[in-house]
């Protein structure tokens, strides 16, 4: 992933092949993540599957990986493991060298985790939740949900390392090279948890003598074998058990400026993941007829059949907006990741712009959902000694400082709405990459504006206007995002997937420390950042 951070790169899924013979259908899973040691060819990284490790033989002992979040206060599972097995979201391969003069961050791959017992409690907006999690109403207990169902592994090796050749001159299709794999290692060092678990790919605890295949715990045990039972388990690659997403490949590309003819827009939206709303207002007003009347009939026409309550709120709307930033031309709509590394580092921002109202960099941090159930924000001190979190009652300020160097952590990139139409295997005539419907035009994000400040002012009003509005953003955002909303059992949705987000933003550390070596018996290789997982509007 190249790092310029003066512009934003988007994310994209693209679906992988299923010919063995030349994959014309898509790409070659073979060389996804870190499967192929040739790491000149390494970019981007993959969505869904199970990961592919950097390091391969320093695996984290803790496995499955487990939330910890509130799922595991009532005392655990009934194997006497608390909190719910982690799914794997994505991962990313973004090297920081350069920017920190870490030869130990030549290579660098950070790892996403989420847990469907919380993300879905975070995401009910009833304290009657039907999942074992019920959403909190002190801010406290809330903050602890949403800074703790997600998390983040980074990795990382120098040049010269155990398990990658330092060039890749000599690799050719041919190479029997093996030394980047978990077998070779299970081999070499005689250790049978290296045998990676047949569901999760994580170290495995023993070897299933039924199934005869390796596991990290009794409960994807039962699943491989249910799931076999039941004859869902496939030698095709997209059908795989209930707890693995669909795999993808996550490409990435600069996210474009808006048409030229809008000129002054594209100037708002430089370097920035998160204009104002008066930014998008100016914006979206400028080839808006100044003599345009806003009546009930506007809205009318812009409402669907969707049964939806939207909100006024402008954050809302400028996401609408940067989604749409590249026109018909250059549809982006389908982005499900945005990367931005470090921005309050000097990628745009600067600490001492920080304020209580921003996103804690420098007003150059992830392009929120919506204004609600954002992280408190950052002290934006450098701190040695303590964290800024509070595991009993939730962070206080956020992002903490790392608990490795105490260097300050910043935003890196957030995971989209969009990923989760991507997760759910493609069913027979669906194209996941054609999940996205004909864009709001300027006029009516031009509307959608004038009559949220209408309602904000007070006047009186239509009877019905308030509902029809809040019916047209919600149609605005199925147009806009393209993905299933409400709780429908669509392609996508939280029920076919049993795990639901609005946005999830991801914050490293800004040294990228350590020199790649084993952290503890717990963590291997793999040190921890942090996330923030802001729920869906629904």
């Amino acid at each position: 992933m190249t790092d310029d951070r003066a512009r934003v790169q988007l994310g994209f899924a693209l679906p992988l092949g299923t010919d063995e013979n030349d994959y014309d259908d898509g790409n070659d899973p073979e060389i996804l993540g870190h499967r192929s040691p040739r790491w000149s060819d390494w970019d981007g990284g993959k969505i869904g599957g199970v990961p592919s490790w950097l390091n391969p033989r320093d695996l984290p002992g803790e496995s499955p990986l487990r939330c910890r979040g509130p799922c595991g206060d009532g005392g655990g599972d009934g194997d006497g493991r608390k909190g719910t097995a982690l799914r794997f979201v994505a991962q990313l391969y973004c090297p920081a060298d350069d920017d920190t003069g870490n030869d130990a961050a030549f290579h660098r791959s950070l790892y996403l985790f989420a847990c469907s017992t919380c993300c879905v409690a975070a995401s009910s907006s009833s304290s009657s939740s039907t999942t074992s999690v019920a959403t909190t109403t002190r801010t406290s207990d809330r903050r602890r949900l949403l800074s703790n169902c997600v998390r983040v592994l980074r990795c990382q090796l120098p040049k010269r390392n155990d398990f990658y050749p330092p060039t890749c001159d000599d690799l050719d299709d041919d190479c029997d090279w093996t030394m980047h794999t978990s077998r070779y290692w299970s081999d070499v060092a005689k250790d049978d948890t290296l045998n990676l678990c047949a569901v999760s790919g994580q170290r495995s605890a023993g070897r299933c003598p039924k199934q005869n295949l390796w596991f990290c715990c009794p409960e994807h045990q039962r699943e491989r074998l249910r799931a076999s039972e039941e004859d869902r388990w496939r030698t095709d690659r997209h059908r795989s058990p209930v707890s693995v997403f669909a795999e993808s490949e996550l490409v990435v590309e600069e996210e474009p400026y808006p048409p030229p003819a809008d000129d002054d827009a594209a100037m708002k939206f430089e370097g920035a993941l998160f204009p104002t709303g008066d930014a998008v207002t100016a914006a979206v007003n400028e080839d808006v007829d100044d003599d345009a009347d806003l009546t009930q009939s506007d809205l009318n026409a812009m409402t669907g059949n969707m049964a939806l309550t939207g909100v006024t709120d402008p954050i809302t709307l400028a996401f609408y907006h940067r989604m749409n930033v590249g026109g018909e031309e250059n549809d982006v709509r389908g982005q499900c990741m945005r990367y931005l590394r470090w921005p309050g580092e000097g990628g745009g921002g600067k600490e001492d712009e920080v304020d209580e109202d921003d996103d804690g960099c420098g007003g150059f941090g992830p392009l929120w959902l919506s204004s609600g159930d954002r992280p408190p924000p950052s002290s934006r001190r450098r701190a040695t000694t303590s964290s800024s979190t509070n595991d009993d009652d939730g962070p206080t300020s956020f992002p903490p400082p790392c608990q490795y160097c105490g260097a300050p952590r910043d935003f890196e990139f957030q995971i989209l709405p969009q990923m989760l139409s991507f997760l759910t295997p493609p069913r027979d005539g669906d194209d996941p990459a054609a999940r996205s419907g004909d864009a709001p035009t300027e006029s009516e994000f031009a509307v959608l504006m004038e009559a949220q400040a209408m309602i904000e002012s007070g006047m009186d009003l239509p009877a019905g206007f308030r509902e029809r509005h809040d019916e047209a953003v919600a149609n605005a955002r199925g147009r806009l995002l393209g993905v299933p909303n409400g709780s429908g059992g669509g392609i996508g949705s939280p029920i076919e997937l049993g795990i639901d987000w609005g946005t999830i933003a991801v914050y490293t550390c800004t040294a990228s420390c350590g020199g790649g070596g084993v952290v503890s018996k717990e963590s291997g290789c793999y040190m921890e950042e942090v996330a923030w997982m802001q729920p869906p509007l629904d």
